[in-house]
């Protein structure tokens, strides 16, 4: 047995007590257990939508042991963080009418809200949606298979502003490895956002990056050795490291020129090499 069969089979009955409440429209098995690709340390991912606002009692009857959990109340989702013989499971809730509106803002007025790409991601990853009303599951689904290409444009135009390169050369000469690894960090981040977009995948946070292989093999259009070059930004010396993440935006700035010509990326490369002149001798 792999490590997605374990944890699909570790969580069944979670998920089939969560599909038999009151006021649970539909559940589904979502991230690396549903995609297959689990390993030892992956957590379970599973989305819980409401009819209702769900109680607190209810949100954490299907567990025996309970780690964290948001406060009952407030606006949808909500989140929790259950355990099953030692296996974590990440329990998102979210009120069936709050997925429609999140849809309709991302998909219809293409606004790239984050957690509104990350609930894309995750019906898109989504399997063995169980429940009353699994055909919701399913509807939504089909919404999110057609990525909008205003959408990628919107995504592009906001994560494809890299700005304040200069600082990697300040930090690297400052010997600060911490803050260091902290920008390039961001710019990567914002990078495969941009990528993610040009190739109508969805991606909400840093976290979405985690399998640097599986991530290089969905993107088509990308520079070329992605995943190589990207743990090079982050082992090799920061001169080094610094050339290959300015190589490798430059590219990604040419593959937006190829794939969507519509965006204007005269601007994004000017704000990308603008630099700052150190005043004063060398050290």
């Amino acid at each position: 047995m792999n490590h997605a069969d374990y944890r699909r089979t570790a969580v069944a009955l979670v998920l089939a007590a969560y599909a038999g409440m009151p006021g649970v429209d539909a559940v589904m098995l979502g991230g690396s257990t549903a995609r297959g690709d689990a390993d030892r340390w992956s957590d379970v991912e599973v989305g819980v939508f409401w009819a209702r606002p769900p109680t607190m009692a209810e949100r954490l009857a299907p567990a025996p042991s309970v780690r964290a959990g948001t406060p009952e109340g407030g606006r949808s989702p909500w989140f929790d963080y259950l355990s099953v013989d030692g296996l974590a499971i990440d329990v998102e809730h979210a009120l069936s009418s709050a997925v429609e509106e999140t849809l309709d803002l991302v998909l219809d007025a293409c606004v790239p809200d984050a957690d509104g790409l990350g609930l894309l991601k995750g019906l898109v990853d989504g399997r063995e949606v169980g429940g009353r009303r699994p055909e919701l599951v399913e509807r939504w689904q089909r919404r999110a298979a057609t990525y909008p290409r205003g959408l990628a444009i919107a995504i592009v135009e906001r994560d494809g502003a890299i700005d304040k390169f200069w600082r990697c050369q300040m930090l690297a000469e400052r010997d600060n490895p911490m803050l260091l690894a902290r920008e390039f960090l961001r710019i990567t981040h914002q990078m495969l956002a941009v990528l993610h977009a040009v190739n109508r995948r969805y991606s909400g946070h840093v976290l979405a990056f985690k399998r640097l292989d599986a991530m290089e093999a969905e993107l088509v259009h990308a520079p070329r050795e992605l995943a190589r070059r990207l743990r090079e930004v982050f082992t090799a010396p920061p001169p080094v490291a610094g050339e290959v993440l300015r190589e490798l935006v430059e590219e990604t700035y040419d593959v937006i020129e190829t794939q969507l010509p519509e965006v204007d990326v005269a601007p994004l490369r000017a704000r990308f090499r603008t630099t700052r002149t150190p005043i004063g001798p060398a050290d």
